[in-house]
């Protein structure tokens, strides 16, 4: 730590650490399902995040000048790669690529509000970087977080493996370019440091065109890219983009609706115990089941096991009746239907933001599948 930054100015700086890793760990946990109880995962990542702040302080210690404005702190987010493989769902590669659409968004706000140090403020500087810091993320973190969702997931999920490849690209070059831009305000004198910054901007550019291409050239025309948008390719309920469309078309209208949340019991068990192509086979007939339920594209597959009914016509206690008494069996090999939980809520009367209400259903659900022992 340098010696002239006073014990005030290092609590200061660490508390705008501190929101950096919540802002990035609570963008996250939104758009990947967990695997535990969020209490559990509270717990967990908070004393991870302890711990590697004392490993940070140490280096930082060490080295003789303090990692903010360096990036030794983005560094060290990266090994929460680590617990997060163990609590949330997904490989790590997936984890990986959400986590560096996060880290870019965060080291932008950053390297904005660093710069507002400059400005004659009669705060102190460190003070005045928390301040803008915290108000950036006020201002931006719905829309981030509605593009995560809506945009950066749904390319995730798509199973061309061509588009995988430089979307994960795309997304290590964004992060490295953010990161090197964050250096330039620390070493902006180095002249390798503008030459890496050039090669990443290049590089950059490429993927994305690349990425574009790629998506344009396998589909025959806009019509078929739009279906392909709007539908769950396994089971052919609508997916996140077009929940996204209808909810909003609705909340625009103003239109009262119910939103029910659900949630597969036991699913992961089924994909661990029969394999995935058995899974497979179980979503797309619990689809079916719900297709009958709810009214025609009112039915979403908005991630692995996850669905939406919206519901606008008032048909709540027929649709809760119907989700109670849903029941299969599969063949080949046996397995039978382990349930599902769900939450509901009713627009506006609950909330009156898409985000604000998809939240709230989720969390109801996890009331029923932690009552029922469901998790």
């Amino acid at each position: 730590m340098n010696r002239g930054v006073g014990e005030m100015e290092f609590i200061i700086q660490m508390i705008g650490v501190i929101e950096i890793i919540m802002m990035n760990m609570y963008i996250f946990s939104k758009n990947v399902k967990r695997r535990y109880s969020l209490i559990t995962i509270l717990f967990v990542i908070s004393i991870y995040t302890m711990i590697l702040i004392f490993i940070g302080v140490k280096i930082i210690q060490i080295l003789g000048i303090y990692g903010n404005g360096n990036g030794l702190f983005t560094l060290l987010g990266f090994f929460y790669l680590i617990p997060l493989h163990f609590l949330f769902e997904g490989n790590t590669t997936r984890h990986f690529i959400v986590i560096c659409s996060v880290w870019i968004y965060t080291l932008i706000v950053f390297s904005i509000s660093m710069q507002f140090m400059h400005f004659p403020f009669s705060l102190n500087p460190y003070l005045v970087v928390v301040i803008v810091e915290t108000f950036l993320f006020i201002c931006t973190y719905h829309y981030v977080n509605r593009f995560i969702s809506n945009v950066y997931i749904y390319l995730l999920d798509c199973s061309e493996e061509s588009i995988q490849k430089y979307l994960r690209q795309a997304s290590l070059s964004w992060f490295l370019l953010a990161f090197l831009i964050n250096l330039h305000f620390v070493f902006n004198d180095s002249a390798i440091l503008k030459i890496a910054t050039m090669i990443v901007v290049s590089l950059t550019v490429i993927f994305q065109f690349h990425l574009i291409f790629d998506i344009l050239k396998n589909r025959s025309e806009i019509g078929s890219l739009e279906m392909q948008v709007a539908k769950d390719n396994l089971t052919g309920l609508g997916n996140r983009i077009a929940f996204s469309k209808s909810i909003d078309e609705l909340i625009h209208k103003k239109q009262s609706f119910y939103l029910i949340y659900l949630d597969l019991n036991n699913f992961k068990g089924i994909n661990d115990q029969f394999g995935h192509l058995v899974g497979d086979q179980y979503l797309i007939t619990f689809s079916r089941k719900i297709q009958f339920i709810a009214d025609k594209d009112c039915a979403f597959r908005i991630s692995g096991d996850e669905f939406i009914i919206l519901d606008s016509n008032s048909h709540l206690e027929y649709i809760l009746e119907s989700l109670s008494k849903i029941d299969f069996i599969l063949s080949k090999p046996s397995v039978v239907f382990r349930g599902v939980s769900y939450g509901w809520v009713e627009y506006p009367k609950d909330a009156q933001m898409a985000n604000e209400l998809l939240h709230m259903a989720d969390q109801r659900m996890y009331v029923m599948k932690e009552k029922n022992g469901k998790l």
